[in-house]
């Protein structure tokens, strides 16, 4: 019998021809396209890297999902580094390819699950709702076209698919997700420190020279590092984040010989938020650890005693900061970038009323409430806070540097009041689950991170944009998720 016989018979035999051809069209499709160079190269590395984000949702959904949060948080230095071949452009395909990838799980979730999967528990009725409030606005004229509500969906509607994500995974997959963010924030920040010391590669550098609305990449004379992301808030919350999550199993007694590890890595996190100089992102941490410090205490009393403990390690390091960084003023030493940073953040965390970013913040917000949503209650449209919706925009508006209120002039006041539901619905559900479960449990101990992520994501929404961020976002909207889930199972 021939060759060929044996594989017409024998149907699993044709696999690793299948294989081997698809190998043989992508060696030369590479060679061709690194030969072409330019925008076919472009087009051929971008294609690829979609191919690698849709291809694990085969395996399964988690999966997919992983390989979607493995690559947010290198967006931007993959978008920076497309200008070694290409020449700058306002376009850019890059931000499509997680919302493709997101919306093909989404198709997966619901061929599987029905719509059911929209109202299944308080929670997702809630996140539905919203998302449908959300999902009008796209046409809302008065932001300026219907492509600049398409761009707010991407900011707005995008990540909120997380949160059915994270209510139909496993329950393991969150807890995953949260030792993969750890590492991956120790990973990237490295890029960040080489910025923070030896500077920017010509490619970084040409980007920030074409780049527009990147006014808070400056901190006096000195370039802010991005690390591999897209902005410095998005690795400040990143770094903030995956510190909180180390903290958190550091003190969880389930993780046994492990747990010395995750301290050092949420020491290593909090060194490399302060050199993010995000102030907002620091508080932020605060609160975090202040909450993930009072939930494992067995009395108010050792509470208390935690949380003031707390406060002496924070004024230590704090204190440490500022020696190093110098003369705290605000002509420090731009020759040397990270002391500058240093300087920038202890200044700004000891001293914060007394920072021009916080007093604009606080007239930008008066204007808004006074003036905006009086005029227009039902929102704008979604694309309005977007970077396509201020270049759409005569007048020169300052940013809002406030997710709630970016929420309630897009949306409207519904949307606002809905928003803010749904964090005091996950805190409720997170709090009851946490007060039913055995001290010594994985249960206690994921709650607790819980519980301390969700007051962090509450303070990175009022002063900033943390639903809005890239890889921060999806991150908040899985949470909520997973929260969702365990209310689901535990009864609450």
């Amino acid at each position: 019998m021939s060759s060929g016989e044996r594989t017409l018979r024998r149907p699993w035999l044709r696999v690793p021809f299948l294989g081997f051809g698809l190998l043989q069209a992508f060696t030369a499709s590479s060679v061709w396209a690194i030969f072409s160079g330019g925008q076919i190269l472009r087009a051929f590395a971008l294609g690829s890297a979609a191919l690698a984000l849709v291809l694990p949702l085969l395996i399964s959904l988690e999966a997919g999902l992983t390989a979607i949060m493995l690559f947010e948080p290198f967006r931007g230095i993959l978008r920076r580094m497309q200008y070694l071949i290409v020449p700058y452009s306002d376009v850019e395909p890059i931000h499509l390819l997680t919302p493709f990838a997101a919306f093909m799980a989404l198709l997966i979730l619901l061929n599987r699950e029905k719509l059911s999967v929209l109202f299944q528990t308080p929670l997702a009725k809630g996140v539905t709702a919203l998302a449908a409030i959300c999902f009008l606005q796209i046409f809302n004229p008065l932001q300026g076209g219907l492509f600049v509500g398409l761009s707010g969906a991407l900011f707005f509607l995008v990540p909120m698919v997380w949160f059915y994500f994270g209510q139909h995974s496993t329950p393991e997959f969150f807890p995953r997700m949260m030792r993969l963010i750890v590492v991956v924030g120790i990973v990237t920040s490295l890029w960040g420190v080489y910025q923070t010391v030896f500077g920017y590669p010509e490619f970084e550098l040409y980007w920030i020279h074409n780049t527009d609305h990147m006014e808070s990449i400056a901190v006096y004379n000195v370039t802010r590092a991005l690390a591999t992301f897209s902005n410095s808030e998005e690795w400040g919350r990143y770094t903030e984040i995956g510190c909180l999550i180390a903290m958190g199993l550091g003190l969880s007694r389930t993780e046994g010989k492990f747990r010395f590890g995750w301290f050092i890595c949420g020491g290593v996190l909090f060194v490399m938020l302060a050199l993010t100089g995000q102030r907002s992102s620091i508080f932020g941490l605060f609160l975090g650890l202040a909450l993930l410090f009072l939930t494992g205490a067995r009395t108010l009393g050792s509470g208390f005693l935690r949380v003031v403990l707390l406060g002496v390690l924070l004024a230590g390091f704090l204190g440490l900061s500022s020696r190093i960084a110098g003369d705290d003023t605000y002509e420090p030493d731009t020759s040397n970038a990270v002391n500058t940073m240093l300087s920038h953040t202890t200044k700004g965390t000891l001293d914060p009323t007394n920072e021009y970013s916080l007093g604009a913040r606080f007239e930008t917000w008066h204007e808004i409430v006074t003036e905006r949503l009086p005029s227009n209650p039902l929102g704008v449209g979604i694309g309005d806070s977007t970077l396509a919706g201020a270049r759409g925009d005569e007048n020169e508006r300052r940013p809002t540097d406030n997710h709630f209120l970016t929420i309630a002039v897009s949306a409207g006041i519904p949307a606002l009041l809905l928003f803010i539901w749904i964090f005091w619905r996950a805190f409720r559900v997170t709090i009851k689950i946490w007060r039913n479960s055995e001290r010594d449990s994985a249960n206690f101990s994921q709650m607790r991170i819980a519980i301390a992520l969700l007051g962090a994501f509450v303070l990175g929404n009022f002063f900033g944009t943390s639903f809005g961020i890239y890889s921060i976002a999806p991150i908040g909207w899985l949470l909520f998720g997973w929260i969702s889930a365990r209310g689901r199972d535990e009864g609450v």
